[in-house]
């Protein structure tokens, strides 16, 4: 699977009190049920899917964008994420990936920033911005993960998830969110827990992240 789809957000809370509890690290799957096969095989399988586009066209490393701060994001979310928090250690803001700048913030319930024993209530989620040209509506279609909603068309962008399991009214998971306008990709995912139904996060459903990511892409504007 190229990076560009299954993109890892690894965000530690920074919570050594619970560590036991908590995953740390949780990668996005490597593979799912009926993935594409892999690049320079045959694509006329039985589930119809595609080759993905080659990763061999990489962006420019710098595309004269400018990010907006974790602080205006945060804004931009709405009020269902208004009473998330920064982590006293967190790393929020402009960093070197592969495809040049990106911005990475990440946010947990204030449950988990004090570390009190309301566990149950323990998670965050991680956004991400970055460019890539070549993610494109059209070369992803083949895949059957493209979001359907009418928000994303009128707004001139597209929306995916990884593995085509998009469920409006279900909280944000691992799998994340991508919304997707000219290139700039706004990714939203749950960060940090045991990727659990979080009570305290049960507002930031993947509905919510369909316009949050709309709402972050107009700062990039």
């Amino acid at each position: 699977m190229p990076s560009r789809i299954l993109r890892r957000f690894c965000f530690s809370l920074g919570l050594a009190a619970v560590a036991a509890l908590m995953a740390g690290c949780i990668p996005l799957p490597a593979s799912s049920p009926g993935d594409p096969p892999a690049q320079g095989t045959d694509a006329g399988t039985t589930d119809g899917a595609a080759a993905l586009p080659s990763d061999a066209a990489q962006p420019s490393p710098d595309t004269g964008v400018l990010y907006p701060s974790c602080d205006e994001v945060k804004t931009a979310l709405g009020p269902e994420a208004a009473e998330l928090v920064i982590a006293a250690d967190a790393d929020n803001g402009e960093v070197t990936g592969s495809n040049g700048r990106e911005l990475s913030c990440t946010w947990m319930t204030p449950q988990a920033a004090s570390q009190n024993l309301d566990v149950q209530n323990y998670g965050g989620i991680s956004l991400g911005i970055h460019q890539d040209p070549s993610y494109t509506e059209e070369a992803y279609a083949p895949l059957g993960w493209n979001i359907d909603d009418p928000r994303l068309s009128a707004d001139d962008a597209w929306g995916i998830t990884a593995g085509g399991n998009y469920s409006p009214d279900e909280p944000v998971d691992a799998a994340s969110v991508q919304v997707v306008r000219n290139g700039t990709v706004v990714t939203i995912a749950a960060a940090g827990a045991m990727l659990n139904k979080v009570p305290e996060l049960a507002n930031l459903t993947q509905s919510w992240a369909v316009g949050a990511g709309l709402a972050v892409l107009d700062l990039t504007r």
